[in-house]
């Protein structure tokens, strides 16, 4: 439940920023030094490191369940994309919850159905990079240590 409501909270200023940066510059420039004096670029920045410290705190929450499954004989690779599954779980409706509820309190002054499902759709693939990114090292270093501790670890 907290991670729901946090997640619908940083998603909807996550999409909040990126429909500014597409209505006011066209797009978002990831490499520009530049966009760091721009409010949106700095709103942007910080909702995806936000939602980044969501999934690992997430991923570090579940290390107890990564180590039954790799002591009763679970590969690698399928934990890693089973715990990748539960974060895309997680976050998808939080993520599409949040962009409708952006839409509720933070009306875009010209509305462009175009630009909107543009927002939608680059910030659903952000959120599906953030899912990926923060499972697959954590919960890959996971797997390579003793199942066992893992466990004890999470008592």
């Amino acid at each position: 439940m907290t991670y729901g409501v946090a997640g619908i909270i940083l998603s909807t200023f996550f999409f909040w920023a990126i429909r500014i940066h597409i209505h006011l510059y066209g797009g978002i420039s990831l490499s520009s030094i530049v966009s760091f004096d721009q409010t949106p670029q700095i709103l942007f920045y910080l909702a995806i490191l936000a939602q980044m410290s969501l999934a690992l705190f997430h991923s570090i929450h579940r290390l107890g369940d990564i180590g039954v499954m790799m002591a009763v004989g679970g590969n690698r690779l399928g934990c890693i994309w089973l715990h990748s599954l539960v974060l895309l779980i997680l976050m998808f409706p939080v993520a599409i919850f949040g962009f409708f509820l952006g839409h509720l309190f933070f009306l875009p002054s010209v509305w462009d159905f175009a630009k909107e499902v543009q927002t939608f759709f680059l910030g659903l693939s952000f959120i599906i990079l953030t899912c990926f990114v923060v499972s697959f090292p954590t919960i890959g270093l996971t797997t390579f240590i003793d199942p066992y501790r893992a466990i004890r670890r999470q008592r």
